[in-house]
């Protein structure tokens, strides 16, 4: 089963997904991570990709247009997702996926339909869980700010990343409702966030099975 925790930058999605697959592992279920930058921690990667941390990946980012950035983040999302196939685990985990790419490419000024085509090439999951936050809310949350996630605006400041992410949340919210994500209030505490993941995860396992 593959499992999708998308949102915004600062919704909490890399906390959910962990906290998902603690209690997975504690019902007994085999789970695997995908998360974007995965290979760049492969040891068979080492001294041999663009760039070792997500910092330096940021940084490369930026010198690309936005279709350029949609196929290399894509290439990234397959390469972590096969990893995690080849683990052959009951559930595999998907860490906000191209959805979030593409709503900040669109944001960035990328061409929906072209970026849409390059993503069609990475499987649909199962199901996917969507937490709703608003960028203001997200930036309080936030310690620091990437150049991905403000636009490349010259100051990575709170208001930069507030004003560039209402762009992109228009189109997680388009997508939110054209693929039927199950929303879910991204500013609820975690562990209530947790919780009903848990229980409607269980509720559609057993809707499949009857």
């Amino acid at each position: 089963m593959i499992v999708c925790v998308t949102g915004p930058d600062g919704s909490g999605k890399s906390t959910q997904v962990g906290a998902l697959a603690e209690r997975l592992r504690r019902d007994g279920r085999s789970v695997a991570i995908s998360t974007i930058w995965d290979a760049i921690f492969d040891p068979a990667f080492a001294g041999r990709a663009l760039f070792g941390t997500p910092a330096q990946a940021d940084a490369y980012l930026e010198l690309l247009d936005s279709t350029a950035r949609m196929y290399f983040l894509c290439h990234a999302l397959q390469e972590s997702l096969v990893r995690a196939r080849a683990r052959e685990t009951d559930v595999v985990l998907l860490n906000a996926y191209w959805y979030k790419y593409y709503a900040v490419e669109v944001a960035h000024g990328g061409d929906a339909p072209a970026l849409r085509t390059i993503a069609s090439v990475l499987p649909e999951p199962d199901v996917t869980f969507y937490l709703r936050l608003s960028p203001a809310r997200a930036a309080r949350r936030k310690e620091e700010f990437t150049g991905y996630e403000t636009g490349f605006a010259p100051a990575r400041t709170a208001a930069a990343f507030e004003s560039f992410q209402v762009r992109a949340a228009a189109e997680l919210e388009a997508l939110a409702a054209e693929l039927a994500w199950i929303a879910l209030a991204g500013d609820e505490a975690a562990p209530v966030i947790a919780d009903r993941l848990v229980v409607r995860l269980a509720g559609l396992a057993a809707g499949a099975s009857a």
